[in-house]
């Protein structure tokens, strides 16, 4: 083997341990994301979202019961969110692990990985699409019922 060889090879090799390294600390901040507590901005909006949901307590049991389960609906979100962005991350590092990889496997194999990854991305973004909808659709349903608990105490409150 001639010294160039080895030098490139050496190269590839150290490019795929920084590789392999990137991925496998993306992968632990999806695990993190999903633990943490929310940001600054986020917890004080949280926040703020919890003190009117207990400013309501003259309300009903139930308005406070609703109330808390929004608020906790919306910080259970943000969870979401917060992982969903570090999974998009993770799938950067792939690519970037697996271009590592590219100069020892059959170009068509790598096409068809590629095509794979951006297969089942494309399916989870339309199963998270689908479910956003479905959360969508359930907020408008408490909205609605929202608006006719206030109706009703305000018909209760005139009595």
């Amino acid at each position: 083997m001639t010294e160039g060889a080895s030098v490139e090879r050496e190269e590839a090799a150290r490019a795929f341990r920084e590789a392999l390294h990137t991925l496998e600390t993306a992968l632990t901040k999806i695990d993190a994301a999903l633990s943490a507590a929310p940001s600054g901005d986020i917890a004080a909006h949280l926040s703020a979202l919890e003190q009117h949901a207990q400013a309501a307590a003259p309300l009903s049991p139930r308005q406070r019961s609703f109330n808390a389960a929004l608020v906790a609906e919306l910080r259970q979100q943000r969870v979401f969110q917060a992982a969903v962005i570090e999974l998009i991350r993770c799938q950067a590092s792939l690519i970037a692990f697996l271009r590592t990889v590219r100069p020892y496997v059959d170009t068509r194999d790598f096409t068809d990985i590629v095509r794979a990854i951006s297969d089942d991305d494309l399916k989870r973004s339309d199963a998270l699409l689908a479910r956003d909808r479905k959360r969508e659709l359930q907020l408008d349903d408490i909205q609605t019922e929202l608006a006719a608990i206030r109706a009703r105490l305000e018909e209760l409150q005139r009595a």
